[in-house]
């Protein structure tokens, strides 16, 4: 990675448990508080009563595990990219993205992404940078994924929408797309990007407090386009499995939230389901930057699965909730193992002291003892 990586603190990442923890119980007490409201009023009461007769356990227990796999592909589509000279196990990597889930969700900005390198580094001797990378490289083909996918639904597939919204609809798929085709082209071809990303610091060169907010941009898509440069050395033989492990994982996603909908005997449109999940995953973006967002994500969701998915606003709200309910529950789940990943990569160990990451040109390299 560049000098300019940031380092991981291990007494931030403790703070961000106790932070986010606390987060994940208001949320909770907030849902509650709101729902206990909502019974108070005879339309709503009504509206909760008649969902309880519809839901059906078994399926809403069955779509929570399958969507929990999607956890599993992901840790699978980090691992395509890492080198091959040392694969960590799978389930020892979906660990540590349940971790990063819930350093992300209490830390805005990517520091969920720094801290899983940072363990990977440590309990697996990969290189710092080969971490970071692989990761990076996993979030940007994940989201150019889903984004490709929304893109193609919005303007090829017949959604079940208000004529209307048709319009708007397409725009956004299209802005959706070239904003996938770009992440695309960042996770298989950084190199132009980094020239070009050269020349425009350059250009942006000298004082200014504008001046200064473009260079530190441009810094940080060069950052990332360094990352997508190491994982892209290993050619398609990384990138063409890491793709297929994304797709599977979106499909898998999809086909969770189709079964609770059926388990709440709605009867939805799957084509305007996948849409729906794709372009909100696709601008989970914006998680990174602003915290609280994951409202608006739950509330975009919501109602694109009402206007585009043909679920009623209360199945739609139902399921929104359930999403967000396992997305809480793996998050109380990464707290725990952010705590035994720190235990566990804190003491000292062959080639490693306690304390802070070595230099990145002084770490052992892959496969050493451990």
């Amino acid at each position: 990675m560049s000098e300019t990586t940031p380092t991981f603190e291990p007494e931030r990442a403790r703070r961000a448990v106790r932070q986010g923890l606390w987060t994940i119980g208001l949320t909770v007490l907030a849902a509650a508080a709101a729902l206990l409201a909502a019974a108070q009023h005879p339309l709503a009461s009504q509206a909760l009563t008649d969902l309880r007769g519809r839901a059906q356990a078994s399926s809403l227990v069955a779509a929570t595990v399958l969507m929990s796999f999607a956890f599993v592909i992901m840790s699978l589509r980090w691992r395509a990219l890492m080198p091959a000279t040392n694969k960590p196990p799978v389930f020892g990597l979906t660990s540590i993205i349940l971790a990063g889930l819930l350093l992300n969700y209490a830390v805005p900005g990517p520091f969920g992404e720094l801290a899983a390198a940072w363990f990977a580094h440590r309990r697996y001797g990969l290189q710092l940078a080969d971490a970071m990378a692989s990761g990076v490289g996993a979030r940007l083909i994940g989201l150019a994924s889903a984004a490709l996918m929304a893109a193609l639904i919005g303007l090829f597939a017949p959604l079940p929408i208000d004529p209307r919204l048709n319009d708007a609809v397409l725009i956004g798929a299209a802005a959706v797309g070239a904003g996938g085709l770009m992440l695309l082209a960042l996770a298989a071809r950084p190199a132009p990007i980094i020239r070009g990303v050269d020349r425009a610091v350059n250009a942006a060169a000298g004082p200014g407090p504008l001046r200064t907010i473009v260079r530190k941009g441009l810094g940080a898509v060069r950052a990332l386009a360094e990352a997508s440069h190491r994982v892209a050395l290993g050619g398609p033989a990384r990138l063409l499995p890491a793709l297929g492990w994304s797709t599977l994982g979106h499909f898998t996603v999809i086909a969770g939230i189709l079964i609770a909908l059926d388990g709440l005997n709605a009867t939805p449109s799957p084509i305007g389901v996948a849409f729906t999940y794709a372009i909100t995953t696709a601008s989970s973006v914006l998680l990174f930057a602003l915290p609280g967002s994951q409202f608006g994500w739950d509330a975009l969701f919501a109602t694109l699965l009402s206007q585009a998915g043909g679920a009623s606003e209360v199945d739609a709200l139902a399921t929104a909730g359930l999403v967000r309910a396992q997305q809480l529950l793996y998050m109380v789940i990464g707290a725990i193992a952010v705590a035994g990943l720190l235990r566990q990569t804190l003491g000292p160990s062959p080639g490693h002291p306690a304390g802070p990451p070595p230099d990145p040109a002084t770490e052992h390299k892959p496969g050493a003892p451990r």
